[in-house]
C-alpha cells in the first residue's frame, strides 16, 4: 500500500461512462450508517492520497450499503467491486446479501491484496432489487477489519452495470482509457512502475497525448514537488523520502524521462551504489530477476538522462550477476543466491521470466546505442542471452497464443500478466532486431488473446496474485485476480502495433 498527497477526487455523482460498443456504468455504493463503516486506520498506517474509505468488521452481521442511483436497465448485469485501501496479507472473504430479503447474491475472495487492487463478483439479482433493497457486506476470514476506498469519480469501490450483449472491450480497447486514468494507479514500486512504463511506451512511440497527461498526473501524486517523494511501503506504512527496496526502483525509469533532476533520484542512486564496494565489486548475495527490470533498467535510463556513464556500468553488472546465478541452459529462476544457488520452486515462473527478458532487452537497447559500453563484450552478450531465453519461452507458447503461470508446467493454467509481459519483451526485441522471428502478426495474435480476458471496461483478468502467500496457492493454483499494473504491458504491445 502506498500514500501520497491529498488527491482531489471529485464527489461521486454516478455519472455514466459508456463504451461506444457496449454500455457500462460505474455506480456508487453508499454506507447506510457511515459511522459504523468508518473504523480508525491503525496507528502507523495511512490510506492512499487522503481518499475517503469505509471499513468492514468481521465481528458484526455486516455493513449495509444503499445503491439508489441505478438505471432501469432490463437484462443488465451488475458486478460489485471493492478496491482495497490497506493491504491485509490475509485470505479474506466478503459475502454479499440483498439487505431486504437476506438472499446471498455474491462473494469476493480477497486474498493477499495490494493497496488499490480491485476485486469483483457478479451479483445474482436484478438491478431493481439492488436499487430497492441495497446490499449487506459481511466479512469472513483472517482479518478482523478491512479497509476499502469509498466510491469516487475516478477510483474507488463501486457497482459496474453492464448491459447484456457480451464482452465488447476487445472491440473498443477500453483498457487504454483505464491505463490513461487514475484507475491504473498502483502502489509505489514495481506495480506502479509497470503502469508508468506502459504509459511511457504509448507516449514515446505513438505520441499519445492522453498517455502523457496520465504520466504527469501519476508523477504528481508521488512526486508532488521538486524535493519530496511521498509514498508508503507494501504494508501501508509511510516511507516518505526514503528508498530501501530494489523492487521499488522501476518508477524512476519513467521519472528519468520527465524529471531527472528530482531530489529523490539521489535516494535511488545512493541505494544502488551501496550494492558495490569501492572496487565496483558486487556485494549482495540474494538475487531476483525483478532486479533486471526494477533496478538495472532505471539505472540505464538515468545514465542517459544524467549523462552518467558509471550508471551504465552498474546496470550491466546487475544484469550479469543475474544471468550467471539465476539461469541454466534451459531455464530462468526467479530467485536464488550466489552462495546457495537457485530456488527451484521458481524455475520458469512466468512473471519472473518477464522481469528477466524485459529488463535485459530494455537495458540492452540503451547500452548498445547510447552508452560508451556499446562495444563491451558484456553488452554484446546481452543479445545472445536474450535470444536464447526468448526462444525457450516461445517454445512454450500455447495454441491460443498464450502462456501458463509456469511456462513449462501446463497444469498451472493460463496467466495473463506473463502472457502480456512476454509479448511486450518480444515486441521490443523484434523492434531492435534481436528477435526478428517474432513478427507483428505474432504480436497481434497474442494481443487479441489477451483482449478476451478483459472486463467490459477493460481491466485484465486471470492474473496470479503477487507473492505474498504460498506459491503453490497463488502461482500454481487456480486463484486469479484483476491487477491494474498488467494493463501496463498492453501499453507496450499497443505501442508496437
Amino acid at each position: 500500500m502506498l500514500a501520497g498527497s491529498a488527491l482531489p477526487f471529485l464527489s461521486y455523482t454516478g455519472a455514466e461512462r459508456l463504451s461506444h460498443v457496449q454500455k457500462f456504468q460505474y455506480k456508487a455504493i453508499i454506507p447506510r450508517n457511515p459511522a459504523q463503516a468508518k473504523a480508525k486506520v491503525p496507528d502507523g498506517f495511512r490510506v492512499a492520497f487522503g481518499q475517503d474509505y469505509f471499513s468492514l468488521n468481521a465481528n458484526d452481521e455486516g455493513t449495509v450499503f444503499d445503491c439508489a442511483d441505478l438505471p432501469a436497465a432490463s437484462g443488465a448485469i451488475a458486478f460489485l467491486r471493492l478496491q482495497v485501501a490497506i493491504d491485509t496479507r490475509q485470505e479474506d472473504e466478503v459475502e454479499v446479501y440483498l439487505d431486504g430479503s437476506d438472499r446471498k447474491i455474491g462473494q469476493l475472495s480477497i486474498w493477499y491484496p495490494t493497496g488499490l487492487q480491485i476485486f469483483e463478483t457478479p451479483l445474482d439479482c436484478d438491478i431493481t432489487s439492488l436499487k430497492n433493497e441495497g446490499i449487506r457486506l459481511k466479512l469472513l476470514g483472517g482479518s478482523d477489519t478491512t479497509y476499502y476506498f469509498s466510491s469516487g469519480a475516478e477510483n474507488g469501490s463501486h457497482l459496474l452495470i453492464v448491459e447484456s450483449g457480451g464482452n465488447s472491450a476487445s472491440v473498443n480497447e477500453e483498457w487504454k482509457n483505464l491505463l490513461c486514468s487514475d484507475w491504473s494507479l498502483q502502489p509505489f514500486g514495481w506495480t506502479e512502475g509497470c503502469t508508468l512504463d506502459g504509459l511511457q511506451q504509448l507516449y514515446a512511440r505513438k505520441k499519445d497525448p492522453q498517455a502523457l497527461q496520465a504520466i504527469r498526473r501519476h508523477l504528481d501524486l508521488y512526486w508532488p514537488d521538486e524535493k519530496n517523494l511521498v509514498y508508503a511501503d507494501l504494508w501501508a506504512r509511510p516511507r516518505d523520502n526514503t528508498f530501501t527496496n530494489l523492487e521499488a526502483g522501476l518508477p524512476f525509469a519513467t521519472l528519468a524521462h520527465h524529471r531527472p533532476s528530482h531530489a529523490s533520484v539521489k535516494l535511488f542512486l545512493d541505494f544502488c551504489k551501496e550494492r558495490f564496494d569501492a572496487g565496483m565489486r558486487f556485494k549482495p548475495d540474494g538475487l531476483s530477476t525483478e532486479g533486471c527490470y526494477t533496478l538495472a533498467y532505471p539505472l540505464t535510463t538515468l545514465g542517459t538522462a544524467l549523462k552518467a556513464p558509471e550508471l551504465y556500468e552498474m546496470a550491466l553488472l546487475e544484469l550479469e550477476q543475474r544471468i550467471k546465478y539465476l539461469t541454466d541452459d534451459g531455464a530462468v529462476y526467479n530467485i536464488g543466491s550466489i552462495s546457495k544457488g537457485k530456488t527451484r520452486i521458481r524455475r520458469n515462473w512466468g512473471r519472473g521470466y518477464v522481469w528477466f527478458l524485459l529488463g535485459i532487452v530494455r537495458c540492452g537497447e540503451i547500452l548498445q546505442s547510447e552508452s560508451p559500453l556499446k562495444n563491451d563484450p558484456g553488452v554484446k552478450r546481452l543479445k545472445e542471452v536474450y535470444r536464447h531465453y526468448a526462444q525457450i519461452a516461445m517454445s512454450f507458447k500455447q495454441p491460443d497464443h498464450s502462456w501458463k503461470a509456469y511456462l513449462d508446467q501446463p497444469g498451472t493454467r493460463f496467466e495473463s500478466s506473463a502472457t502480456a509481459g512476454l509479448a511486450a519483451a518480444f515486441a521490443h526485441g523484434h523492434r531492435i532486431g534481436w528477435l526478428p522471428e517474432f513478427s507483428q502478426k505474432d504480436l497481434l495474435a497474442v494481443y487479441n488473446r489477451l483482449l478476451k480476458s478483459t472486463t467490459a471496461d477493460g481491466f485484465l483478468t486471470d492474473v496470479t496474485q503477487h507473492n505474498a502467500g504460498s506459491i503453490n496457492l497463488l502461482q500454481r493454483g487456480s486463484y486469479r485476480v484483476i491487477a491494474q499494473y498488467a494493463i501496463g504491458f498492453l501499453g507496450h504491445i499497443k505501442a508496437h502495433l
